[in-house]
């Protein structure tokens, strides 16, 4: 009778342990964004970096609406938004102070970054001149990241916009310091 409790007690506890369910993490940060802004993606990932949230790409071009005058929620933005108040909230209740105002204050310095060192790196006269010579077709890509504050390692390449699959070329490394104004752009 006491092993028949036993297994039992076991199995219970079991049972409870596994039919909980799973928690979706409360800072995940969901931003909007659209196909080819490459500034604010940038900035989000530059500034979230800094934060304990987990910055998530959540919607792009369109955004869904509805007229049910019974839902939750009128759009996606206003879907998003909710979400991430309650972010906001919750990193309130960690201890920080005026926490959205100081993430858009973060972001708008990390985009400012971000715009002047793509400036810099198109004023490069190995980038002007590739500019002003490549081929109508290929059209230009980046990828930036940001190596430390006021230092961003711009990578530069190109893609067939008439037949894009696997035509993707990479086309210069380039190193900006803002900071200084200093630009190290290789062709590669």
């Amino acid at each position: 009778m006491i092993r028949l409790s036993v297994i039992f007690c076991f199995l219970l506890l079991h049972l409870s342990l596994f039919s909980q369910k799973e928690e979706k993490d409360s800072l995940e940060l969901w931003t909007m964004f659209t196909i080819g802004n490459l500034v604010n993606t940038t900035a989000h990932e530059c500034t979230a970096e800094k934060w304990p949230i987990k910055l998530v790409h959540k919607t792009g071009d369109t955004f869904w609406e509805t007229e049910d005058e019974d839902a939750a929620f009128k759009s996606e933005i206003d879907f998003i938004e909710a979400h991430n108040d309650s972010v906001w909230v919750e990193l309130e209740n960690r201890g920080f102070k005026s926490p959205k105002q100081e993430y858009e204050d973060d972001f708008q310095k990390e985009r400012a970054d971000v715009v002047a060192a793509l400036k810099l790196f198109s004023e490069s006269p190995l980038f002007k001149t590739y500019n002003e010579d490549r081929l109508r077709n290929r059209f230009p890509n980046a990828n930036i990241k940001k190596v430390e504050e006021g230092i961003y390692k711009i990578e530069m390449g190109s893609f067939d916009a008439e037949n894009p699959v696997n035509t993707h070329k990479k086309e210069f490394l380039g190193i900006i310091d803002i900071k200084t104004k200093e630009t190290t752009v290789q062709k590669l």
